[in-house]
């Protein structure tokens, strides 16, 4: 029972492995899909999307404290039975086996194109998966060990460059923010919520957690709410403070490109490759979190006595569903028309509605 507790990782540990694993796609998915919904009122969307994600982590520890699990599973299958939750995971394999897809191939054209131009994305795609394939066959708490280290240096660095960056930031290219601003706003929301969300699939491995105290999830979860706050709003005045709402639109990368002027400044010589290595770590742990997932989905849905059976066909299939992904949809479809949706519905509401019906239950057995 000792070396079972050991291996096991604690809810910090667990929080700090989902904010860095969203520190790259809030990137991605906050800055230009952000202001193209938001505007020069993306900042106020922000506030409202951490408050939204603190309201579910904190349904979360309500509904982990009468399920006496922090597992999300054991939540759906006490909400809805086997059956149904059966379903649910298919979706959340097919859901999560995309995203690692997908990760994984933005993973390799961007270090491709931008650290080592002239190499093939795929050298870099096989060469991550060795890496994961070997944190995956070893124990999560090792890998969440060194994500803590990495999870510091990443906030550190994000700082050194927003404060150098600083003097550029233009807060008139962020306000006024009024009343016609509304529905930008709540459109605003949605990226970066979706990138939120992703402490859903964490959740799905919640039997790797060792036992929390009382209120242990709640009280992290506060803690993440407020780190996530600070990163978005140093990504919202990193580019539309610096460049405006209306270029930040027109760019494909504009947080990249504002590290960029810091070493034109001649503040820093070459920031965005210290910026690229550190990249290379969130990336890493994204589709780490996403193969874990994956690998509970499997478990549940076959019920395997060795699960370790599916991690070389797993590894496989992403790095098809990587070759593939690419030709057969863009990035910004990917997103937009699918990615933001399905990470609303399966990351958001099912769980809510899991909630809603565990409160439900329990309250009519005990009257």
């Amino acid at each position: 029972m000792e070396n079972s507790t050991k291996s096991k990782i604690t809810i910090k540990q667990a929080y700090i492995l989902f904010l860095l694993s969203a520190f790259s796609p809030l990137i991605r998915l906050s800055a230009s899909p952000s202001v193209v919904r938001g505007r020069q009122a993306v900042w106020v969307s922000v506030l409202f999307s951490c408050l939204i994600y603190f309201g579910l982590i904190f349904l979360y520890g309500l509904a982990f404290s009468r399920t006496k699990n922090t597992c999300l599973i054991t939540l759906y299958k006490t909400a809805f039975g086997k059956a149904l939750t059966k379903i649910i995971i298919l979706a959340y394999a097919v859901w999560v086996f995309v995203l690692a897809a997908y990760y994984l191939r933005m993973f390799s054209e961007q270090f491709a194109g931008s650290i080592m131009p002239g190499v093939s994305p795929e050298f870099f795609t096989i060469t991550l998966l060795a890496l994961i394939y070997i944190i995956i066959s070893g124990k999560l708490q090792s890998f969440t060990l060194m994500s803590e280290v990495f999870f510091y240096i990443v906030l550190l660095v994000t700082a050194a460059l927003f404060m150098l960056q600083l003097p550029k930031t233009d807060f008139r290219n962020l306000l006024p923010v009024t009343t016609h601003d509304t529905v930008n706003i709540f459109k605003g929301i949605i990226p970066s919520l979706s990138v939120f969300i992703y402490i859903t699939p964490l959740l799905l491995s919640g039997d790797n957690f060792a036992q929390a105290k009382s209120g242990e999830f709640k009280k992290y979860g506060f803690y993440s709410t407020l780190v996530l706050l600070a990163v978005n709003l140093i990504i919202v005045l990193m580019t539309a403070g610096v460049f405006g709402a209306a270029l930040t639109q027109k760019m494909q990368r504009p947080f990249q490109m504002s590290v960029k002027t810091v070493g034109f400044m001649g503040s820093l010589e070459r920031p965005e490759s210290v910026f690229l290595l550190l990249w290379v770590v969130t990336d890493l742990a994204v589709i780490v979190l996403m193969m874990y997932a994956l690998l509970k989905c499997f478990n549940v849905l076959f019920a395997a006595e060795k699960p370790e059976i599916y991690k070389t066909p797993l590894i496989c299939g992403v790095y098809i569903g990587s070759l593939y992904l690419k030709k057969i949809i863009n990035e910004t479809e990917l997103s937009e028309k699918i990615g933001f949706p399905v990470n609303l519905g399966l990351g958001f509401i099912v769980p809510l509605i899991a909630i809603g019906v565990l409160f439900i239950r329990t309250r009519k057995t005990r009257t």
